[in-house]
């Protein structure tokens, strides 16, 4: 492999690793700082290919300080239904990241 391939294959892993730990430290902020409220989850989409499967789940819930919010649910079960109610726990800065609670 070249030095080009080497420099692109490094940046890939770079990003990789930026995007597991951001991803890593947004959950433990939701988890030890987070909000605690009432959702509903609003729609479900698929956005993978026929042969692959990409399930969302997102909710609508009341901010604390009044605002509604459709934010995507980052650990769904695969049990949940549009209109079913569900307790999550927001990101007190990044309102749109819920988690179940």
């Amino acid at each position: 492999m070249d030095t080009k391939g080497i420099i692109m294959w490094a940046v890939f892993i770079l990003i990789c690793a930026a995007i597991i730990l951001t991803s890593k430290r947004m959950k433990k902020q939701i988890e030890e700082n987070g909000i605690e409220t009432e959702a509903i989850v609003s729609r479900i989409t698929d956005s993978g290919e026929p042969d692959e499967i990409s399930i969302n789940y997102y909710v609508t819930y009341t901010t604390e300080d009044g605002k509604e919010i459709e934010g995507i649910l980052s650990n769904p079960r695969s049990d949940l239904e549009i209109g079913q109610k569900v307790r999550i726990k927001y990101h007190p800065k990044y309102k749109e990241n819920a988690r179940l609670a």
